[in-house]
């Protein structure tokens, strides 16, 4: 597997483009248009939440058992899906 793979293990990255719903998206469900959050601001709480991490993962102390099964869970499909294109 090459380092720009799409499936590569890089939690920060994953973090920062994964596919779930927004702060915004979270925040604004029920609010009106006023009270929402603009995308600057959802940057802006992305930002402090991988700051977080990192700092974390410096102290380490980021390390959980659910943290280990989801990179092993990635490994094993990023396995599968390279011996799936021989």
């Amino acid at each position: 597997m090459s380092p720009s793979s799409p499936n590569r293990l890089d939690p920060l990255n994953d973090l920062a483009s994964a596919d779930v719903p927004s702060a915004a998206d979270e925040q604004n469900a029920g609010t009106s248009e006023e009270d929402a959050i603009t995308p600057e601001e959802e940057a802006a709480l992305r930002a402090e939440k991988l700051r977080t991490i990192q700092e974390a993962i410096d102290r380490g102390s980021y390390d959980s058992d659910e943290l280990l099964d989801e990179a092993m869970r990635r490994m094993r499909n990023a396995i599968e899906n390279d011996n799936q294109s021989w």
